[in-house]
């Protein structure tokens, strides 16, 4: 059965579907022809379970409540006989993991200039995010769900962030709690184990393991099994010796980002503004720069 694109909206392309959202392209419909939005329904596996629902209102609610440029604006929410569907617009990029492999595919690694670039962004985004407030105050945002497929670099150098139905707000209803427990290697072990809910000292991990990944390149576990890989994570923590090399940040960076994915979650940073201080703190300078500012 193709793609059922909702009334007024013509299908673009599907993009495929993951374990609760099936994802197209759609245009709305003219004349003259609209802009192309982000069609998300729920698979059918989830599509009368809680969980599922509860995604994709949790999504739907951060998008109305958190507006920036790095995340999709909230088009429409609406439902037809094949189920609840949400629109959005296309938030421009290529995730960080096929910007890697992209590079690969040329034989090496991105350029140093590149990956400090994606690094302090992706921190500064992160933080921006955090620290947004409205009139009931900080909102308190959290993705749930930060890895190298959901954290996209746009074609300016920009960082967006896309898939929130793991989401957590201020005044959330507990009713839309669920056991969302993030993708492993790059989740919080705590929230991994079901310790925790998602919180942004977890998101903070999770950006930063992200980046870790792109950095290097390595893997982050020795363990290739998703039970293995996070007995690996809680018992010794994340196998960081490739960062030790990567040269492209400074070895203070370098202790940032490591101090960020502690396995304690009260050893880590707090929040990404935290260790984007951190991170700028250790940017090395530049040679000859505080003689020529006397």
């Amino acid at each position: 059965m193709p793609y059922p694109a909702p009334d007024g909206t013509q299908l673009i392309e599907h993009l495929g579907a993951g374990a609760t959202f099936d994802v197209a392209l759609v245009r709305l419909g003219g004349p003259p022809p609209g802009p192309t939005l982000v069609c998300k329904r729920l698979v059918p596996g989830v599509l009368h379970e809680h969980a599922g629902r509860a995604a994709m209102v949790r999504e739907a609610k951060v998008l109305s409540l958190v507006r920036h440029p790095a995340l999709p604006a909230l088009v429409r929410v609406g439902a037809d006989r094949h189920g609840p569907f949400l629109l959005e617009s296309r938030r421009e990029g290529t995730s960080l993991r096929d910007v890697l492999e992209g590079w690969r595919g040329r034989g090496r690694p991105p350029p140093p200039s590149l990956i400090t670039h994606v690094v302090r962004t992706a921190i500064e985004t992160l933080a921006e995010l955090q620290e947004i407030e409205d009139a009931g105050g900080p909102i308190r945002f959290v993705h749930g769900d930060l890895g190298p497929d959901h954290v996209l670099m746009g074609p300016l150098g920009d960082i967006g962030l896309v898939d929130l139905g793991a989401a957590r707000f201020r005044g959330m209803d507990p009713d839309l709690e669920t056991a969302d427990r993030g993708t492993v290697p790059f989740v919080a072990p705590e929230i991994a184990r079901g310790e925790s809910p998602p919180t942004q000292r977890g998101d903070v991990y999770s950006m930063a393991a992200t980046l870790v990944s792109f950095a290097t390149g390595a893997s982050l576990t020795r363990a290739r099994e998703q039970a293995a890989a996070l007995v690996e994570i809680s018992e010794s923590g994340l196998c960081l010796e490739p960062l030790s090399v990567a040269d492209a940040l400074s070895p203070g960076q370098r202790r940032a980002l490591a101090r960020a994915l502690d396995r304690d979650p009260e050893r880590r940073v707090g929040t990404a503004r935290a260790l984007l201080d951190a991170f700028d703190a250790a940017a090395p300078r530049a040679e000859g720069g505080a003689e020529s500012a006397r």
